[in-house]
């Protein structure tokens, strides 16, 4: 099952609800590519206003990935460039309880990086910038974007695969568990906002402890138009 997609027309994020035989609780994955085209985010945002509960990943505030993957865009004159925007969604604006597995402290106003987050922006514009440059957007959004549901992500820097993507994969699957034992039993709807990457962990281990599978007749949303 294809959680984000690359092909000639461009790129594209699976809205994917899960479901679980007996129980009237739905998880809503909203895979999350953290830049992309200002009306996907909206999409997204509008969605979530939706739902019961949202998990979501990091803090409340930009993401630096995104910044980063946008400036190496721009840096690189990639076409398109100019129309694109890092993620920073306004969760309190939306009106609906969100839960940070991570429970990162945010730098105070929301519009604003961390230190970490200027540290992350700092590592990557380099390396992105270069596979930019190297391979065009078609290439680096295919190596660093497109996952289906048995994906195994690997990050191109190897010495943050644990703490960015392995240790924030069982943060979230905990979370997503605890609720399950306390909620499953609530007809509610659970929206999981995280990078794409976090998503194959969690589509295999619902499915593998509790049952979760995904329903037919999800819907796809346009991140970037190639």
């Amino acid at each position: 099952m294809q959680i984000t997609e690359v092909s000639e027309l461009g790129l594209r994020s699976a809205v994917i609800t899960l479901a679980r035989s007996g129980s009237p609780m739905r998880i809503v994955l909203f895979p999350m590519v953290h830049f992309g085209l200002p009306s996907f985010y909206r999409q997204v945002a509008r969605r979530l206003a939706e739902c019961d509960l949202i998990v979501a990943e990091g803090y409340d505030g930009p993401s630096s990935t995104g910044l980063a993957y946008a400036i190496a865009f721009r840096l690189t004159q990639q076409h398109g460039a100019s129309g694109l925007v890092h993620q920073d969604i306004d969760y309190r604006a939306l009106g609906v309880p969100v839960v940070w597995p991570e429970r990162l402290t945010g730098p105070g106003r929301r519009d604003r990086l961390s230190w970490w987050g200027w540290l992350d922006v700092i590592l990557l514009v380099p390396v992105l910038t270069v596979m930019a440059a190297v391979g065009g957007r078609g290439q680096l959004l295919r190596r660093g974007y497109e996952a289906s549901d048995d994906s195994d992500p690997r990050l191109f820097l190897r010495f943050l695969q644990k703490p960015l993507l392995n240790d924030r994969d069982d943060e979230l699957v905990a979370e997503l568990a605890r609720i399950h034992d306390v909620r499953h039993g609530e007809a509610i709807r659970v929206a999981v906002v995280y990078g794409a990457a976090h998503l194959p962990t969690v589509i295999q281990t619902l499915h593998e402890k509790y049952g979760y599978r995904a329903v037919r007749g999800g819907e796809w949303l346009t991140v970037i138009d190639l």
